[in-house]
């Protein structure tokens, strides 16, 4: 009997007629085996996933390599695949005779219907020769040229043109040249592609989506990137543009030459040389729809001579003004642009209208040459920006191909290096004075933007305010000169002389001479012997003094603020502490500390502390199993000994010494699952000149177990796609567990496995795509149309499985624009619902960030409203709350569970300033906006909105009813308000710019 199944030679690609080949088996079954890999997430019901499904248990039951790698199993496969082979060529082969029967009814094949029968039975005809013959002594006719077929469909071309009618424009290569200028209709497909991309990333950032003609221009980027996908969809669409022009033309014509109803010979020629000028160049197309066109009304054509005719497809057209020459022609007549000039592109004479016949835009040199001409004027003047953007205006435009260059392309590259090398300079000359003012060093900054070239960016304010800096500098200076003065307040004046200039010499000569005072209190102490030692002091008053703290090893005192044999210089601070944590090197040693006051190159006595020893703990490990705890420690260097102890966490007994052998480590068996337990780490340290000393104690705490459980909860994020090697990311992390390893399994919508099942390992059934990798995981999808999963937690140890609580992730676009408002105790939160989306969850914190919504503490659901774009929600906070992390998904319901998308994350931060405001009167007159604030506030612009039914979430969500220029608040200042033509919305205030939202924080009242 027949197995039903397919054979394992077609299944691999292998050909049942050629020798064994080991390797090349083995290479066709890897490359099988990762192309089911990725058929298999596919829609569930699709064919292809089925059969990739079935495919990969073929290979997970060993079904293949029993079979090929069997000799007796494979020759039988081998036979069987044969069979299949010739049965299907047998029944190809009568399909191949009945469709040549009914073409061949007609008398004759046309060409790609010979073309279409070669190419998909050839496999036939190679084994057939008798079929093959009958194929070759079939008559193949003309080719049929329609010119309705070479056109747009219908629905195509009305959309066209209606979006270009929207947009204002004229064609579909206006459209694309309104963000790439060097656009003709002979530009190759590869700039017209760059250039749909940059249109919609120009229209799609436009603010006002109001504007019918910025949607159209949106809409006509996607159109552009389908019409000029292949080189026969666009020669359909210029076909079809073609055709349109002419139809235009020939509907003039008709016009003019009603009361005739016959066209001339010499008018015909009229009509040709004006379909050249309008780009035509195909003039056997333009008179063979002129003809059909008077055949079809039944008026009367003359024919031109066909010398005029000749002359006229002869002529030259100027791709500047688009005026036709004669064949030999120099110069155009009409605008005296250089007829016989070679491309500087493809090096070919050939001008045409919109360029050179490669493509590219001739016409535009002088255009150029202008730009060029302009950008040096502003690059001379010290006009940067502006020179820069000439030259980027003139390099889009004339764009050679690698390779080439011309006396243009050589203008533009010597004015752009030259805007380079001014560039670095003013960089250069920006980036010292920078470093200058930072250091204060302002006498120095003054002297090199006296020196600045034309054109520095803010020279005259940096100027004046290195200037006062000075004169303030040397007026405090000036007043410590005074003999009435105290040595106090002479400090104080130069300290303060040089905070203002660092490089003002005189002051800091005269600085010198004073000394800093001694520091008092200096102490040492030990808080955590890991940590190493905090040494603290009392400073004087002295402004602009520093700290040095130097260490030695013993107990005398550091002479000096030096490194010098047995002391170290730690570092210098303005502080009255310093942590150092390199005292752990002298661990079991005393240590001394002194601290030297420093200002202006002068220094004080030094301040010395008491000698303290650090004691460090031994590093103690506890691991718990059932009914046992494992101890293991390191003991520090130069301790003699290391003692254990135990007690019960909360117990009143005196804790127990553990006997410690020469190993360091100790199996504890004495312990009850449940019971928690401290182990206290000590150790002795002889100390030179003060005997044994024991550290403070290192406290781990433990607890036995019984069997683990469920792991989680999964954290999941996504991330889009790179360079199109997929088309999103998502990675999952998760709490690390106490033990075992954690298994991310990835099932298909809800799946199989449920939270808190638990089982023996291959006992409990765990199928779909296991992830055993530490956290974070990574999961490639390569199709976004997979819809639901459920991401499940499986941890393994001692042998068992324990299943924790499945992620539901949904693939679905998120929402966008999301934004968020303080306004008192309330967050207003605002986004934009993704297509489809029809609720979203949203999880907040003050602190924390949250990276899955899944996890919030309390997840606000949300539900959008029948026909609106803008979801929000209002969200709780604290009085005291500075910030909110917020995190908003989209839930896709699927069989009556929720799916959540990875979300989108914001970091929200409350303004400094609160204003409270109240629109007083809107069904009056002259309505008022009244606001109220604690202290004199300056507020930026702002405006009210205005809504029905509710308040505005956005300000694209409302109507704007009024704006208030800046304006300074204090206390109660009440703004008069135009009056309102609709006096049935509901308001809330905003500022003008969504920049300005974070100064301020306006709360209704």
């Amino acid at each position: 009997m027949t197995e039903d199944r397919p054979d394992f030679f077609t299944l691999l690609g292998l050909d049942p007629d050629a020798p064994w080949d080991e390797q090349a088996y083995q290479r066709a079954l890897a490359q099988a085996r990762n192309q089911w890999s990725m058929a298999a997430t596919g829609p569930r019901m699709s064919p292809s996933t089925i059969a990739a499904r079935r495919n990969q248990q073929f290979y997970a039951t060993r079904a293949i390599q029993e079979v090929m790698e069997d000799e007796t199993r494979r020759e039988a496969e081998r036979r069987r695949a044969k069979g299949s082979r010739k049965a299907e060529l047998a029944a190809k082969g009568k399909e191949f005779q009945a469709r040549l029967q009914l073409l061949a009814k007609r008398g004759h094949l046309l060409p790609p219907e010979a073309e279409s029968l070669r190419r998909e039975y050839a496999d036939v005809l190679a084994s057939d020769r008798d079929l093959a013959g009958r194929l070759d002594a079939t008559p193949v006719g003309p080719v049929q040229d329609d010119l309705s077929a070479a056109r747009l469909d219908a629905s195509t071309a009305a959309r066209l043109r209606d979006m270009l009618d929207s947009a204002r424009l004229h064609s579909l290569y206006d459209a694309l040249k309104t963000v790439a200028p060097t656009v003709t209709p002979r530009s190759p497909r590869k700039l017209l592609l760059e250039a749909a991309d940059e249109l919609y990333r120009t229209e799609h950032r436009r603010k006002n989506k109001s504007d019918p003609a910025i949607k159209a221009r949106e809409l006509l980027s996607g159109l552009a990137k389908t019409l000029f996908a292949t080189d026969e969809q666009r020669e359909r669409h210029d076909t079809s543009m073609r055709l349109t022009t002419l139809d235009e033309l020939i509907a003039w014509v008709v016009k003019v030459l009603a009361a005739a109803k016959a066209i001339s010979g010499e008018q015909v020629l009229a009509f040709l040389e004006e379909a050249r000028r309008r780009g035509i160049d195909d003039l056997d197309l333009a008179l063979r729809h002129l003809r059909e066109t008077f055949r079809q009304r039944g008026w009367a054509l003359e024919l031109p001579a066909a010398e005029a005719e000749d002359t006229l497809r002869h002529q030259v057209q100027c791709p500047r003004c688009t005026m036709l020459n004669g064949p030999l022609a120099e110069i155009c007549v009409m605008c005296a642009f250089g007829l016989r000039e070679p491309c500087p592109a493809c090096g070919a004479v050939d001008p045409r209208y919109g360029g050179c016949a490669c493509g590219f835009p001739i016409g535009q040199r002088d255009t150029v040459r202008d730009l060029i001409t302009q950008a040096i004027e502003a690059l001379e003047a010290g006009r940067m920006p502006i020179a820069e953007s000439l030259l980027d205006r003139a390099e889009g435009i004339w764009r050679l191909p690698p390779g080439r260059d011309d006396p243009v392309s050589a203008m533009i590259e010597k004015a752009r290096s030259r805007w380079k090398s001014a560039a670095e300079q003013v960089d250069q000359i920006r980036a010292t004075i920078t470093d200058l003012m930072n250091a204060r060093k302002h006498i120095q900054a003054a002297d090199l933007l006296r020196t600045a070239p034309p054109g520095f960016p803010e020279s005259t304010a940096l100027l004046e305010r290195a200037e006062a800096m000075i004169g303030q500098a040397r007026e405090l200076y000036d007043r410590s000169r005074q003999s009435r003065t105290s040595t106090t307040r002479r400090v104080e004046l130069l300290t303060e002389a040089l905070r203002r200039c660092a490089d003002l010499e005189v002051a800091k000569a005269e600085l010198e001479r004073i000394p800093p005072e001694r520091p008092r209190d200096v102490r040492a102490t030990v808080p955590d012997p890991s940590a190493g030692v905090l040494v603290s002091w009392s400073g004087g008053t002295d402004p602009g003094v520093s700290y040095v703290v130097v260490r030695r090893t013993g107990t005398d005192a550091p002479e000096s603020a030096g490194s010098l044999p047995g002391q170290r210089r730690l570092g210098e601070t303005t502080d009255s502490s310093w942590h150092d944590g390199t005292a752990g090197e002298a661990a079991g040693l005393p240590l001394t500390y002194a601290v030297i006051a420093a200002r202006a190159g002068t220094q004080s006595a030094p301040g010395v502390a008491e000698p303290v020893v650090v004691l460090p703990d031994p590093d103690l490990n506890c691991q718990s199993g059932h009914r046992q705890v494992k101890l293991t420690w390191t003991p520090p260097e130069r301790a003699e000994r290391v003692e254990i102890s135990r007690r019960v966490v909360g117990g009143s007994g005196a804790p127990v010494v553990l006997p410690v052998t020469r190993e360091p480590q100790l199996l504890d068996q004495e312990v009850v699952n449940g019971v928690r337990y401290q182990y206290t780490a000590r150790a002795s340290y002889s100390v030179p000149g003060m005997g044994t000393r024991w550290s403070a104690g290192l406290v781990r705490q433990a607890t036995p177990y019984e069997p683990l459980a469920p792991p989680g909860p999964l954290v999941l994020t996504s991330s889009s796609a790179q360079y199109n090697l997929y088309k999103l990311k998502v990675e999952i992390r998760y709490p690390p567990p106490e033990r075992g390893e954690v298994l991310i399994v990835r099932q298909d919508g809800s799946g199989s496995l449920r939270e808190g099942d638990q089982g023996r390992e291959g006992v409990l059934k765990v199928d779909g795509d296991v992830r055993p990798e530490p956290p974070p995981v990574s999961d490639i999808l390569f199709d976004t149309e997979l819809g639901c999963f459920s991401y499940v937690p499986v941890l393994r140890a001692d042998g068992m499985l324990y299943v924790g609580r499945p992620r539901r992730f949904a693939v679905h676009e998120e929402v966008s624009e999301l934004q968020g408002e303080f306004e008192d105790g309330i967050l207003r939160l605002a986004w934009t619902w993704a297509h489809g989306g029809t609720r979203a969850l949203v999880g907040h914190h003050p602190t924390a960030e949250l990276l899955d919504p899944t996890t919030a503490a309390l997840p606000l659901s949300v539900t959008r409203e029948p026909g609106e774009d803008v979801g929000g929600c209002s969200i709780t906070v604290g009085p005291d709350d500075t910030a909110a992390h917020v995190v908003v998904a989209v839930v896709v319901e699927r069989d009556g569970t929720d799916f959540v998308t990875a979300g989108v994350r914001r970091h929200l931060v409350r303004p400094p300033v609160r204003v409270e405001y109240q629109v007083l009167g809107a069904d009056a007159r002259r309505p008022q906006l009244m606001l109220r604030t604690a202290a004199r506030v300056r507020l930026p612009a702002i405006a009210l909105y205005g809504r029905r039914e509710r308040p505005p979430r956005t300000r694209e969500d409302g109507i704007r009813c009024a704006l208030v220029v800046p304006l300074t608040v204090s206390g109660t200042r009440v703004v008069p308000l135009p009056r309102f033509a609709d006096r049935r919305l509901r308001y809330r205030l905003f500022t003008a710019s969504s920049g300005e939202a974070s100064a301020v924080e306006l709360v209704p009242l």
